[in-house]
Formats: structure tokens, C-alpha cells, sequence
């Protein structure tokens, strides 16, 4: 069945080791500005850090965080001037005015192959859902965790992944559910616990997504009963992809377009004072000279308009008691 395409059009230009590979836009506001603030997961194949970006919407003004490792997701918080970072094996706190982490905790997995990558703040702003992924992308060594704000502990969810990425946090017949995506697998599955549990069950595929080009990466809830998903190609093609999903029926809505940049890491929507914006992160990782020169717009950030109303507000890590 055909749907509806747009086509997203550059937000942010980055040069060389900016748009190695961005990930997980957010909102935030700074000083009362409101911004977007992304990682760059690594600045180049064999790096060991990264840094954090953000672009304002008043200005267009941009900053840039250096890192000591390789951040998988930054979250905003409730205190003015700090993020939540999962960075390396590592999870705590970043004052952007002093670039000072503080540690909060540490994974139980002392894999070298092993780091974090995507993560979000569960309901309520006190419990944060992450996923590791293999650096190699090979083998299943990675998990889902949980990490509570009230104690420190860090729980394992889930085991056996490879690459774990995008997570909604939603609401079906049955409950509470969350959807994530392990990205081999190229599915979402639901997942479900008990109410102050810190264990979870899957409970089957919410979206085949095998009959997709390109392999799943970020997602975003819209909160409706849909999800936007973002799809990696390794391929050399004229343009990337993010893609509308019902998560009850799996069924495609929408889709959006990034013309020169195929590999297309996060979304994130936004609602400015003209509508619901789309922002999308795109990536140059593994993209060899002749390819990349084919991918003229690859590691920008692309911003499309969308047939939403509304989204949802941004949720926040709530690090005061």
C-alpha cells in the first residue's frame, strides 16, 4: 500500500567529525531558550569519545560538549544547566557549564566490546530504560537495563541482544508496555512488568519490520498509538528513511525522506509555533571515500514538516526528590 512522503530538508550542517554519527535528538531548554541537544556517538571508526551538540531554535547558535567516552543518549533534566548522560559503561550527570560528570553508576558487564546506546526516562521522570550494544555488531553480548533514580541500582531487563536502540513507553488493552528494538532483529517487541517491578517480559512483535530497507535504529513515540521509526541503510541510495508505524497493527502511515544521506540514526518531533516539526539525525559511520562524495548530505540533522497535531511534551530525567 502506498503512503504519503515528505521529503525533510537540512536543519543543522556538520563537518567532518561532527557527523560521524549522530544520535538521539532531544529537547531542552537552556537559559530559557529552547534548543535540540544529540550526541555524536564517536567522532571517527577508532575513537574512544564524543561530544554532545546543541542548536538553538531562536538563532540557530550552536554549542558543543567534548567528551571523555562515547555517549549513547543525553536526556534533559529538571535541573537548569544539566543532562542525563549515558556515556562508555557509565551512567550521571553533566553540568554544561563546567563540562563536570558525575557519576551515578556503572553496568555490570565489563565486555570490552560492550557500550551504551540508546536510553529514555520511563513515566514520571525517576526510572531510565537503556540498552548496550556491540561495538562490532556481531553477536548477541548486549542487554536492557533499568536504572532507578531512587537507589542507584542498576537492573537487567533483558539479555541476549546485539544492538539495542529505539524505546516507546506506552499504554494497550493489556497495560503498560514498552517497545523496543533490537536492531539485527529488525522487529519491535512489547515488553511488560508488574508494577514496581524491576523485571520485564516480552510479550511478542508489535512490528516486523524485515520487509524494510535498512535496519531500524531510533524511535520516537507520537502519542497517538504510533511510533516513528528511523532506518539505518548501510547501502549506497539516493535517500534515507524514517517511517510512521501503528504500533497495534504494525501498519506504515507515513514517511519521510533525507535526500543525500541514507543512514538515518533518531527522530524527534518538536511543536513550534507553525506545527509539529520532525527533526531527524543522519550518520557518515563506514561510509568509504567514493561512497560518502555519492552521500553529499550524510551526518546532518533534517527537518521535515509533519501531519500531526500535537506530540508529546518532553519527558525529563527528575533528579530532585
Amino acid at each position: 500500500m502506498l503512503i504519503s512522503s515528505t521529503t525533510a530538508r537540512p536543519f543543522v550542517v556538520n563537518e567532518d567529525e561532527d557527523g560521524f554519527l549522530p544520535e538521539g535528538p532531544r529537547s531542552i531548554t537552556l537559559d530559557g531558550r529552547d534548543a535540540v541537544i544529540w550526541v555524536n556517538i564517536q567522532t571517527a571508526p577508532d575513537a574512544t569519545a564524543g561530544a554532545l551538540h546543541v542548536r538553538f531554535w531562536d538563532d540557530g547558535e550552536q554549542g558543543l560538549w567534548k567528551l571523555r567516552g562515547r555517549p549513547g543518549f543525553v536526556l534533559p533534566t529538571d535541573k537548569p544547566g544539566t543532562v542525563f548522560v549515558g556515556m562508555g559503561k557509565e551512567l550521571g550527570t553533566l553540568d554544561l557549564e563546567s563540562n563536570e560528570f558525575r557519576l551515578l553508576g556503572t553496568i555490570p558487564d565489563t565486555n570490552p566490546r560492550t557500550i551504551i546506546n540508546d536510553g529514555d526516562v520511563a513515566p514520571g521522570g525517576k526510572t531510565i530504560v537503556f540498552g548496550t550494544k556491540d561495538t562490532q555488531f556481531a553477536d548477541p553480548i548486549a542487554a536492557l537495563y533499568l536504572f532507578a533514580l531512587t537507589d542507584g541500582v542498576i537492573s537487567k531487563l533483558a539479555d541476549r541482544q546485539t544492538c539495542s536502540n529505539g524505546k516507546v513507553f506506552g499504554r494497550d488493552a493489556k497495560g503498560p508496555v514498552l517497545y523496543d528494538i533490537d536492531t539485527p532483529t529488525r522487529s519491535v517487541v512489547r515488553y511488560r512488568s508488574e508494577v514496581g517491578s524491576r523485571a520485564a517480559k516480552p510479550d511478542g512483535v508489535a512490528i516486523d519490520l524485515r520487509n524494510q530497507p535498512g535496519f531500524p535504529d531510533g524511535m520516537r513515540g507520537c502519542g497517538d498509538g504510533t511510533a516513528i521509526i528511523a532506518f539505518y541503510n548501510p547501502d549506497a541510495i539516493s535517500a534515507g528513511r524514517a517511517v510512521r508505524f501503528d504500533l497495534g497493527t504494525g501498519r506504515a502511515i507515513e514517511e519521510w525522506t533525507t535526500p543525500g544521506a541514507p543512514r538515518v540514526t533518531c527522530p524527534l518531533l518538536v511543536k513550534r509555533p507553525d506545527g509539529v516539526k520532525l527533526i531527524l539525525t543522519t550518520a557518515t559511520e563506514g561510509m568509504a571515500g567514493e561512497m560518502r562524495a555519492t552521500c553529499p548530505e550524510a551526518g546532518n540533522l533534517f527537518i521535515a514538516d509533519t501531519s500531526l497535531t500535537d506530540c508529546p511534551a518532553p519527558e525529563v530525567v527528575r533528579l530532585s526528590s
